[in-house]
């Protein structure tokens, strides 16, 4: 009996003593969260100068460091007013990559009539809502695809997987034969690609 009771009170002192480790080695590993600072200091970084209210954070971020350096792996336009932005810490195991939209346009709070008023926009955006007037085709909307080789035209529904405008190439995918194309924009809802023989 005492032999067992001995054997109890080891396996409930191990036991006690492994959950310590286990709570000590997990304050060890404490991630920080990256702040809209890190973020906006990427963006600007990296020519995307934009205002605080003009970042939306799609989740909350952790880095396994305070404060790390971020960078900007990927820019995708969304619509016309807004972009996907894929960041990721300099070292890889700081943290995860991770998305953020930046909206153009106004910035929030601003007044529309006010001329003094922030007006932050894309690159080469000529003026508020000209990239959303300038696509003919946008991401997950049915176009028309034409293909054409040289024995064949025809003309198939697809499924957009990208906005687009005039002379832009995006990628669409057959909803029946899952087969993606890679087509330009030659029309409001119309793509072309040509079969290579």
């Amino acid at each position: 009996m005492t032999l067992s009771l001995a054997k109890a009170i080891t396996m409930v002192a191990a036991l006690i003593l492994a959950g310590t480790a286990v709570s000590v080695r997990a304050d060890d590993n404490a991630r920080t969260s990256i702040g809209r600072e890190n973020i906006l200091s990427a963006l600007h970084s990296s020519g995307i100068a934009i205002a605080s209210t003009q970042l939306e954070q799609l989740s909350k971020v952790t880095a396994a460091e305070p404060n790390p350096l971020l960078k900007v792996i990927s820019v995708d336009m969304l619509d016309g007013e807004s972009d996907k932005v894929l960041l990721r810490c300099e070292h890889p195991n700081t943290c995860l990559p991770f998305f953020v939209l930046v909206h153009w346009g106004l910035a929030h709070g601003d007044d529309p009539g006010d001329p003094s008023a922030a007006r932050s926009r894309r690159p080469g955006m000529k003026e508020p809502g000209a990239a959303a007037q300038n696509l003919l085709v946008r991401s997950g909307r049915f176009v028309v695809l034409t293909l054409d080789g040289e024995y064949i035209h025809m003309t198939m529904p697809v499924l957009c997987l990208q906005n687009g405008g005039r002379g832009q190439q995006v990628r669409v995918i057959s909803k029946a034969t899952k087969k993606r194309y890679l087509a330009r924009v030659t029309g409001r809802g119309v793509v072309s690609s040509v079969l290579q023989e």
